[in-house]
């Protein structure tokens, strides 16, 4: 409830400073005499900014919520608005999230409450009271099933069943291909070595060939020796020239002989050469892609295992996440069904009681009605409720978030709390001239109503009716005086003759007015 306020120099407000009942308060007073400044005060405790503003001013209000006392705080000039709550500094946005929780202003404008149709779901769950103990078991469900959902999503996003396809196959790979620096050192040095035998067997087989293939050395010294022998038959003394190229035939025979058998002796496994050189060349290219050194490839090697471990790991929590999430699932349906099923006896229920209420609130011709439909899964099940309706006969049906007017809104809150019997959400409404339409006769009801809705919920309402203000518990009266020259407005609780003298008043009025 609004404990106090007090405004300092708040346009014609010099100083106001009122305590309020927590039941139902009465503020009347002439038309402009000040009652729109005291709405603008209290529409600026919601954060709403104000023209009236010209110099500097202060306002202070009290509110005492089950969360414990709040002490509102808020200076203003014409360009600026500085709020605190209890004395800590906030926005405007801080601000209103927090005092709209504790009150909500019905006027010819917008109500909060009844505009937004989340708050249409509320009203039905507030009107069965048996819905709280399904929807508090399907809440503790509802905030397993976020959490869990989000969990399953983030590692979803990780292409988990990807890598685990991909990253055996190349740990494998890599395994069967590396080796110690030293290994691959050896393994090296061996493929130099055979590169080098198949060079050498390549080389005898090129000596070879030159000296005994066709028109190679052998078949000439043949010619060169025979040409020799002819010219020592010719002449003896031409003997030693014989001699000397037949010991040169045999050296060269000799030199063949050896590196032929010089060739023998050289290994080549051509199968070996090509595994080898296909293994260096492996190890290379992993080299270039992990490292640019083997410790690097091997580092790179254990990471890839150590993430298929992960995976795997995450893989198994996925599977117990995604069964854990199917059972949750299964439970919401069944609970939220059974809300569901609640909600619309209830809410066919309160549709009555609202109508008829209505019917005393000066609408008889109002018709309410309600829609639910299914939605996803939300903090407050899985069905979505919106009460329709229409103010005149022959006018099709619409949402009453826009059909209808302020004061019709605050009459049909008026009939949504009869009808439920208990606290609404919001501990404090103000109602501004809720008698708008709303014919003498008629006027004893709407106090009624008032008067059982202050049971449960503070009540502050600005009003022209004096059967209203005749049965709140405070009454407070708005006037205006002038003093050197300047025009000011008090508002000051009114009792006794006082209080009898202005609703007196206010009767010879409301005749002529109604």
């Amino acid at each position: 409830m609004l404990g106090e306020i007090r405004a300092k120099n708040f346009a014609l407000f010099e100083d106001l400073d009122i305590m309020l009942s927590d039941k139902m308060n009465a503020i009347t007073g002439e038309t402009g005499a000040g009652k729109s400044l005291f709405l603008s005060i209290l529409k600026i405790l919601l954060g709403e900014k104000n023209e009236f503003i010209t110099e500097k001013s202060e306002i202070e209000a009290r509110f005492f919520v089950d969360e414990g006392e709040f002490l509102v705080n808020i200076r203003l000039t014409p360009s600026r608005m500085s709020p605190r709550i209890n004395g800590a500094m906030v926005t405007l946005s801080e601000l209103k999230n927090l005092v709209s929780k504790w009150m909500d202003i019905h006027n010819q404008g917008v109500s909060d409450i009844l505009r937004d149709p989340k708050m249409h779901l509320k009203f039905v769950d507030l009107f069965n009271p048996a819905i709280a103990e399904p929807l508090e078991k399907y809440r503790e469900l509802y905030r397993d099933y976020m959490k869990i959902q989000k969990i399953v999503k983030d590692k979803s996003n990780l292409n988990i069943a990807s890598e685990i396809h991909d990253l055996p196959d190349e740990i494998e790979k890599i395994s069967k291909i590396l080796m110690s620096d030293e290994e691959y050192e050896t393994l090296k040095n061996e493929y130099k070595r055979l590169s080098n035998a198949r060079e050498i067997i390549q080389k005898s087989k090129d000596i070879d060939y030159l000296i005994t293939g066709e028109n190679a050395l052998e078949p000439i010294l043949e010619k060169v020796i025979d040409c020799f022998r002819e010219l020592e038959m010719l002449d003896p003394s031409a003997k030693q020239f014989f001699n000397e190229i037949t010991s040169i035939e045999m050296s060269i025979h000799s030199i063949e002989k050896e590196v032929s058998r010089y060739a023998a002796l050289q290994e080549f496994d051509v199968e070996k050469f090509n595994e080898i050189e296909d293994r260096i060349s492996e190890i290379e290219r992993a080299k270039r892609r992990y490292g640019p050194t083997l410790e690097d490839v091997r580092k790179h090697l254990e990471e890839m295992k150590e993430r298929l471990d992960l995976l795997n790991g995450i893989s198994m929590e996925l599977e117990k996440e995604n069964e854990h999430l199917k059972r949750l699932i299964e439970q919401m349906n069944m609970l939220s069904s059974k809300i569901k099923e609640m909600r619309h006896a209830a809410a066919t229920d309160l549709v009555k009681k609202i109508h008829d209420n209505l019917k005393d609130l000066s609408m008889p011709k109002a018709k309410i009605s309600f829609v639910q439909t299914d939605t996803n899964f939300t903090e407050d099940g899985a069905d979505y409720i919106e009460f329709f309706g229409s103010m005149n006969p022959g006018t099709q049906e619409m949402p009453i978030s826009r059909i209808a007017s302020g004061g019709e809104m605050s009459r049909f809150y008026l009939a949504i709390e009869s009808s439920i019997g208990s606290k609404l959400p919001i501990s404090t409404i103000v109602f501004d001239e809720i008698e708008a339409g709303i014919g003498v006769r008629n006027a004893d009801i709407i106090a009624n109503k008032m008067v059982e809705m202050s049971e449960n919920t503070q009540l502050i309402v600005i009003t022209h009716m004096p059967q209203i203000a005749a049965v709140a518990d405070k009454h407070f009266k708005v006037e205006k005086y002038q003093l050197d020259g300047k025009t000011f407005s008090t508002m000051k609780e009114i009792t006794g003759n006082s209080r009898k003298k202005e609703i007196k008043e206010m009767f010879g009025k409301s005749v002529k007015t109604f």
